[in-house]
């Protein structure tokens, strides 16, 4: 009876290491944004950057804003990630229902990230 439920603890630890990794990947990049921008006396833009090459070249550059930036898009991109974990588990697991509606809500995501950027 303890192997049916070590699949599940399994499962969940990577689930829970996958949202912890994405916070905490998030946070120190918007910290390290607002301390450079706070030193640099950088302003805040007008506009935000939505294309990441973009995004990656200001933060190449030490530019305080785009770190912040990136550290949103950390934050948006760990409940999709976390899809992926989840669907990946089940497959493993082979309970296909499971993995086939997190695949359907990973396309959804997808699905709505693309019409969202145009």
């Amino acid at each position: 009876m303890n192997n049916q439920h070590e699949p599940v603890d399994r499962l969940a630890r990577a689930v829970h290491l996958c949202l912890l990794t994405g916070l905490v990947i998030s946070g120190l990049l918007m910290l390290a944004g607002l301390l450079v921008a706070m030193i640099k006396h950088q302003p805040r833009p007008e506009a935000l950057v939505t294309k990441l090459p973009d995004l990656l070249h200001m933060a190449a550059e030490g530019n305080g804003v785009a770190w912040m930036e990136l550290g949103i898009f950390a934050l948006v991109l760990t409940p999709v990630v976390r899809v992926i974990v989840l669907a990946i588990g089940w497959a493993v697991r082979r309970e296909q229902r499971m993995a086939l509606i997190a695949m359907t809500v990973f396309c959804l995501l997808l699905l709505s990230i693309y019409l969202s950027i145009g």
